[in-house]
């Protein structure tokens, strides 16, 4: 048996330290699937999708040079991602929703496990039996080891290689570049830093640290550890109106999905007598191929946003802020210095082991609470037409699995934010998933609290005034 090691990247540490407690930060892609299922094909084909990615054959080690820890990968090519199997009661195999909602409820056991990184693998696959014919099929991979846009393409690859050994051969789908159409951006330079870069980047590091945002009043338990979670897909229709009225009042699906989320925090707290108050929001980007040098196996970073009451009165006033603020952020590069600000946060507590560091790290990233989180992953493997990403989605089938559904799930992610938002395309419907911890909402409030987020985010599409293009566009 060969073993090699390879250094974690700064993100990835930070990952990894921060898994503490009842931060668990997994990600899950759930793929609802109808016909009957080849189960040794299937795990077959996960081991084969596994050897492009070796970190998932790998244990984490903590190391010491020159009296500093570093945590490392101890990569074992006979290691294998487990594949779990189990049964679910025929009655929850009718809509999405319900199989859904019994999918999370079944493999939470595994999802809240303590898992140990030096001991297990940071991936797993688990299969759920809904009838001979109805499966659900999910990759669930820790965030040490990738970001979303990784762990996506992890399952596509599964499915392209379930359908090479059934069928002899490989689908065409296959060789698409992109997993998610929000990976390819346009290549930027980085500009040298000044001084008073870094004065805005401690000012804000220091007021995101000590400030208290507000959060939608709520009926949970200080005690309670469980996260609620409520799925809303659009139709077709729907999905191509909202994105209508995006490109004709020159805005970006993203400012929508920002500024309705705050506004549904504000109705709600409105109508339960609390008054309205300071809301910050964060939102995650991938920096897949934006900057030279940087893919990594996390290429995710996080943009801040902060208003108050009386920004949000005039709805033209508060879209433009949100827009520009964007904008903003994005030309000064304020993802990768985020990517900076964590590089710097995990080397300075280097003089500690591991158990030491990961209560420092998780006790300073759950300092920095956010009213509501937002993350929109672009389309889940976009097909191209003309060259260009689509909102339709190239995998339909794989094998004999016609593939109806994905859920998207981030199943408690690090940060004390109790409220994240996931957006995402799939065969051209938009599908959002909130994620609620319970020491906010009880299981039905976080239910109605998504309606008023979909109410909000209509209604602030709607009556959105037109802006220029140029003004509005993401850089």
């Amino acid at each position: 048996m060969q073993e090699e090691s390879a250094r974690l990247d700064a993100l990835s540490e930070m990952m990894a330290l921060s898994s503490y407690a009842n931060t668990k930060n997994l990600l899950i892609t759930a793929i609802d699937v109808k016909g009957p299922l080849d189960q040794e094909a299937l795990t077959s084909a996960v081991q084969q999708a596994a050897k492009h990615y070796p970190q998932f054959a790998g244990r984490i080690r903590e190391i010491k040079a020159k009296q500093r820890h570093h945590l490392v990968w101890h990569l074992d090519p006979d290691l294998r991602v487990p594949v779990k199997t189990k049964n679910v009661p025929a009655s929850s195999s009718g809509q999405c929703g319900p199989a859904f909602q019994s999918f999370l409820e079944c493999i939470r056991p595994d999802l809240d496990k303590q898992l140990n990184l030096f001991n297990e693998g940071p991936a797993e696959l688990h299969v759920l039996r809904f009838s001979p014919d109805h499966h659900i099929i999910a990759p669930v991979i820790h965030h040490v080891a990738a970001d979303a846009g990784t762990a996506s393409e992890f399952g596509r690859e599964t499915l392209a290689h379930y359908h090479e050994i059934l069928t002899g051969n490989t689908p065409d789908w296959f060789f698409q570049e992109h997993a998610m159409s929000s990976s390819k951006k346009r290549m930027v330079k980085l500009k040298e830093p000044k001084f008073k870069d870094f004065m805005v980047e401690f000012r804000e590091a220091v007021t995101h640290l000590f400030e208290s945002p507000g959060f939608p009043a709520g009926g949970g338990s200080p005690k309670e550890t469980k996260q609620f979670h409520a799925k809303r897909v659009l139709s077709v229709d729907e999905t191509e109106r909202i994105g209508k009225i995006c490109s004709e009042k020159g805005v970006s699906l993203v400012d929508i999905l920002v500024a309705g989320t705050n506004l549904a925090v504000d109705e709600w707290n409105t109508a339960r007598n609390v008054t309205p108050g300071i809301l910050t929001t964060s939102m995650s980007v991938n920096m897949k191929g934006r900057f030279e040098g940087f893919n990594k196996a996390n290429n995710s970073a996080l943009m801040f946003f902060k208003s108050r009451p009386d920004e949000r009165q005039d709805l033209a006033a508060f879209a433009r802020a949100m827009a520009l603020t964007r904008i903003k952020f994005f030309r000064n590069h304020m993802d990768f210095k985020f990517v900076q600000n964590v590089s710097r946060m995990v080397s300075s507590f280097r003089l500690f082991p591991f158990p030491i560091r990961r209560k420092i790290v998780n006790f300073l990233m759950n300092r920095h609470q956010f009213s509501v989180a937002v993350t929109l992953l672009g389309v889940v493997w976009p097909a191209t037409k003309n060259g260009k990403l689509t909102a339709e989605s190239c995998l339909t089938s794989a094998g004999n699995l016609e593939i109806r559904e994905i859920h998207g799930v981030g199943y408690k992610l690090l940060s004390n934010t109790p409220i994240l938002l996931i957006v995402y395309a799939f065969r051209n419907k938009l599908n959002l998933v909130l994620h609620a911890s319970g020491k906010l909402f009880t299981k039905e409030e976080s239910d109605v609290f998504m309606d008023v987020v979909m109410k909000n985010l209509m209604k602030y599409a709607l009556e959105l005034p037109a802006f220029r293009k140029e003004s509005s566009r993401a850089v």
